[in-house]
């Protein structure tokens, strides 16, 4: 196959001519050496040239929303820097712009006689791309014959030395090269192709101590920078202007002439309180292709994200993932992953798994072993698998999988029966753990490999059962008869890897492009490698036209760019004849964990709060934008908008006077970033670094005022339902049964939502999702029946009992139905029938067993030192905080704003002692088969002084109680029940609930006085 380029698209057209532009009308002198660069003599930008561009080539709508003069930009530069001048270019990811500063190398050859360019990049992954562009012969061809350009790249490829020669290195080959390029070579442009590392790790180029010289010169960068080059920075928000290795090319190399390609560009920052103001680091921007153009003029493909479910119904909130295993002190490190952010546990064999989740209750880890752990209910968990609290046997990766293989397949098909030519569909795994893939021998037999061939097993097995034309039967076949050659992976380990498959893999994927969209190979064999894996080395820089699958098998480590992180699929796909597809139909499909669930709505943000800024610069401003600065400056509108007469900025009819334009600007900065207001909304991008670390101190002296409370709300009870209930459920349970749908093939179901525009702007629009079966998932019945009995307190014989007779009564049952959607929603069933129907109808009783130790106390009734923060709060103060003497610890940590009240504003005469109960240590069970444990705990004195009056309180962030859900409602009357059946027993323990509008005091005050 050979790629076929174009050379008349706009897009890409504009760029190179602005710069070119730029240059020629430059007083631009003749070089004065054969392998030096002509000199830019006179730089247009400080005069008019810039502003002539935008406006005699029509483009400012793709500009800020007011256009300051260029030269007005703030720029921070070290004294010592070396004077260059430079140039922006922004173009949306997968618009093509390695071949926008190809083509303006050709450009400033022609016009101007440039020979000698740098080309910087941050990334190996990075230079590997170019490098294959550069090198391509098809691309070459296109300059030559499509575009006329009379020359061709002379390619020099910086690489770190490996070789020795009596004792000393051998100078860089790719320098010399570079170097020693003549002027009077016409038809040659001469490029040096480095990684920033090359500059900012070791001395490859600074040393002295080669074994011989350039020209005059015995060091590298002098005589790279004796050419006076052009330097080109590839992706320049990795290289910002302060960083060390923008720095160190800069002070290497003195470029002439800095031009910076990028989709994303550094932001800076000034000021500090109410002047803070944060810009993009743009000088001199003479290109600015935004995102909202690029989707809007289908240069990229849309974007159609999708998040999985949990299975059973639920909202998949919370996940946990086997970080470390330690075989030698048998401990396993978990990440708990919710909504809120992420925590951390290290347990040990033995341990309970409800210390992380009150839904893995009963669930402990039963053995420990340098590769995986099993938990007691016989499930085996190897190092990076995630899984569901309360759907333990599935894992959510799988599931991923599972969606992302379905979404393939999909596309696939459509895009293999297109006519008339066939498009190639590739699909891209990011994965966060490189063993899970590669094995612990990088066999590829890590157990994250071995599902995913398992999942495209029976994937293909489906596929093949569907009608198919004769040759896309065939390439199913052959990928099913050689699997494993489905699959290649990257990782940076890979590159000191000397095995010869890994080696292949990685070749392929890095340089191989042509041969991963081609269909079949040189001998007419099925190319059937279209899946590939890496961790986080092709997130820039790598691409390839044809992925329309990205699965994120790990979550962001930052809030980088959203268009940066999707940008490996957004390029417009190629056709089997090498041809560039335009087509707005192109989508891709971008799954997600539910921790990335609002992806689309960031997306949207970003892309919206890029064009506010790039709006065409309205003739007036509007009565909204006068109010909304009026309200900044604290003045009326009336009075700002005679103030802005006054000063000749705008007319009586509202209309910028454009002649006072700069003057405005400065002097009234606010107009310019009044719809920035309406982009990405900072207190929606969270910290996902929880604080839940650690332990608190307990107070032991403060211990001993609430031991007598602690002991008595540690003792177990047993819940007693009244007679009847039995029978009763006997008779409804098939009914549920019949009537909620319990049984079910096992499937997880996904959230999907489009990205596209409209009138002008991104928006995100629901899309239907999918439901997957995941088959051969089924329990043995025997299992199945013990589960739900275990989670529901329901005999064996009467779940029993009740399946044959809904299986009697025409239910459709059977053993590939017996699985975790069904006994989750049996067991939610259950539960809410009990919810429903027994509350107020239990009764409590204290039990025979008596814990040992307790998280506050030892085996031996001693106080412990110390409680882990998890236990107590999320959320972790230890700076500036004064804690009441009273209070039982000597941190203060919380999980919500209305605990932290309790805990700071608890400082009342009549209470003792007081503090937050450890979670899931005070164990009271509820109608709906669940733990119930309440959040604080207070010793009072009552009216006479005396130390008798006990209080437990359950704190609930609502306005007023009709916000508290119902599942919560019915754990608070189960305690309400609990704690007057106790109080029964000659210990009086007093329990309330309290919601935002009432404070302790009011509480503690009415109880006193009652």
């Amino acid at each position: 196959m050979e790629l076929i380029l174009q050379n008349d698209l706009e897009h890409q057209q504009r760029p190179v001519i602005n710069v070119a532009s730029v240059i020629e009308t430059s007083n631009v002198s003749e070089a004065t050496a054969p392998h030096r660069n002509p000199e830019i003599y006179r730089w247009s930008l400080n005069s008019k040239t810039i502003y002539d561009i935008w406006v005699k080539e029509d483009i400012p709508h793709k500009y800020r929303r007011f256009v300051n003069n260029p030269n007005n930009v703030r720029v921070k530069r070290s004294e010592d820097m070396p004077s260059y001048q430079m140039m922006d270019i922004k173009m949306e990811t997968g618009t093509g712009k390695t071949y926008v500063y190809t083509k303006t190398m050709f450009e400033l050859h022609k016009r101007c006689g440039f020979n000698k360019f740098i080309i910087a990049v941050p990334t190996l992954p990075i230079k590997a791309g170019t490098s294959s562009f550069l090198e391509d012969s098809t691309v070459m061809r296109h300059f030559t014959d499509t575009c006329k350009y009379n020359a061709r790249i002379e390619l020099c490829v910086l690489k770190a030395q490996k070789t020795k020669n009596k004792g000393k290195l051998k100078f860089p080959t790719a320098v010399g090269r570079f170097f020693y390029g003549s002027k009077h070579e016409k038809n040659k442009i001469y490029v040096l192709l480095l990684n920033s590392q090359l500059l900012t790790n070791g001395k490859l180029l600074t040393r002295e101590d080669y074994d011989q010289m350039v020209g005059e010169f015995h060091r590298p960068t002098d005589a790279i920078k004796d050419t006076r080059p052009v330097l080109i920075i590839d992706e320049p928000h990795r290289m910002e202007r302060e960083s060390k290795s923008f720095v160190s090319l800069i002070k290497s190399f003195e470029p002439q002439l800095v031009l910076r390609y990028g989709a994303t560009f550094p932001e800076h920052t000034f000021g500090k309180g109410k002047n803070k103001s944060s810009e993009k680091d743009h000088i001199n921007l003479v290109y600015d292709l935004n995102a909202c153009e690029a989707f809007r003029q289908t240069l990229i493909k849309g974007v159609s994200k999708e998040h999985l479910e949990l299975p059973g119904g639920k909202s998949a909130e919370k996940k946990i993932k086997i970080t470390k295993i330690n075989n030698t002190e048998k401990s396993v490190n978990m990440q708990y992953t919710t909504n809120d952010g992420n925590s951390h546990y290290v347990l040990h064999a033995g341990d309970s798994l409800s210390q992380i989740d009150p839904d893995l209750s009963g669930i402990s880890i039963s053995g420990i072993s340098a590769k995986n752990i099993e938990l007691s209910n016989g499930q085996i968990k190897e190092t990076g698998m995630e899984f569901f609290p309360d759907q333990y046997s599935t894992s959510y990766q799988e599931g991923m999988l599972s969606l992302a293989l379905k979404r393939h397949f999909e596309t696939e098909r459509e895009l293999f029966e297109r006519t008339p030519t066939r498009i190639k569909a590739l699909a891209l795994f990011f994965i966060d753990n490189i063993e899970s893939y590669r094995g612990t021998e990088n066999k590829n037999d890590g157990w994250l490999h071995n599902k995913f061939i398992e999942l495209l097993k029976e994937r293909l097995l489906f596929e093949l059962s569907r009608k198919n034309d004769t040759e896309y039967q065939s390439y199913l076949q052959a990928t099913l008869d050689n699997i494993n050659d489905a699959c290649a992976g990257y990782f940076s380990k890979d590159n000191q890897d000397s095995d010869e498959n890994i080696a292949k893999e990685v070749s392929v994927i890095l340089h191989g492009k042509k041969e991963l969209i081609s269909f079949k190979d040189k001998n007419g064999n099925w190319n059937i490698q279209r899946f590939l894996f890496s961790k986080w080395t092709l997130k820039e820089g790598w691409d390839n036209p044809n992925v329309f699958t990205i699965c994120k098998l790990r979550s962001s480590g930052s809030e980088i760019s959203k268009l940066q992180e999707v940008g490996r699929g957004l390029r417009l796909p190629v056709d089997e004849a090498g041809n560039r597809i335009v087509d707005k139909t192109f989508m891709l499909n971008y799954i997600v964990d539910f921790t990335e669930k609002d992806f689309a709505t960031k997306l949207v943000e970003e892309i919206n709060s890029d064009i506010m800024k790039k709006e065409i610069p309205p003739m007036e401003l509007s009565i909204s934008e006068i109010e909304k600065v009026a309200i900044m400056r604290g003045m009326t509108i009336k009075s700002l908008f005679m103030e802005l007469i006054d000063k000749d900025y705008i007319g009586i009819d509202h209309k910028i006077i454009l002649s006072n334009f700069d003057a405005f600007i400065v002097e009234y900065p606010e107009f310019n970033n009044i719809n920035e207001k309406d982009g990405v909304d900072s207190s929606r991008i969270r910290n996902r670094n929880s604080e839940r670390k650690g332990t608190i101190g307990i107070r032991k002296a403060r211990f001993e005022e609430i031991r007598e409370l602690w002991k008595k709300l540690n003792k177990k009870y047993v819940l007693y339902f009244e007679k009847g209930i039995e029978e009763e459920l006997k008779k409804r349970l098939p009914e549920i049964i019949k009537e909620k749908n319990i049984f079910s093939h096992l499937s997880v179901s996904s959230d999907r939502r489009v990205v596209g525009i409209e009138n002008d702007k991104a928006v995100s629009t629901e899309a239907t999702g999918t439901q997957l079966l995941l088959n051969n998932r089924h329990m043995a019945y025997n299992e199945f029946l013990k589960r739900v009995s275990y989670f529901t307190c329901v005999p064996i014989t009467i779940l029993h009992e009740a399946i044959c007779k809904a299986a009697n009564n025409g239910t459709d049952i059977s053993n590939e139905m017996f699985n975790e959607n069904s006994s989750a929603r049996l067991i939610n069933a259950i539960d809410d029938w009990k919810a429903k129907n027994l509350a107020g109808m239990v009764k409590y009783k204290q039990a025979n067993y008596h814990p040992k130790e307790t998280r506050l106390t030892n085996a031996d009734g001693s106080v412990k030192d110390e409680v882990a923060q998890a236990f107590i709060g999320r959320k972790r103060e230890n700076k500036n905080v004064l804690l009441s003497p009273k209070y039982l610890y000597d941190t203060l940590a919380y999980d919500s704003d209305l605990e932290r009240k309790n805990i700071m504003e608890s400082d009342i005469d009549e209470i003792i002692v007081y503090g937050k109960i450890p979670s899931s240590s005070i164990c009271i069970p509820t109608v709906a088969s669940s733990n119930y444990s309440p959040d604080f705990m207070y010793v009072v004195k009552k009216k006479d002084g005396t130390k008798e009056l006990n209080i437990v309180i359950e704190t609930k962030g609502y306005d007023n109680e009709s916000k508290i859900a119902e599942d919560e409602e019915i754990k608070i009357s189960c305690a309400e029940l609990f704690f007057n059946d106790i109080s029964t027993e000659g210990y009086s323990v007093y329990f309330r609930k309290q919601i935002n509008s009432k404070g302790i005091k009011d509480i503690i005050e009415e109880l006193i006085k009652k």
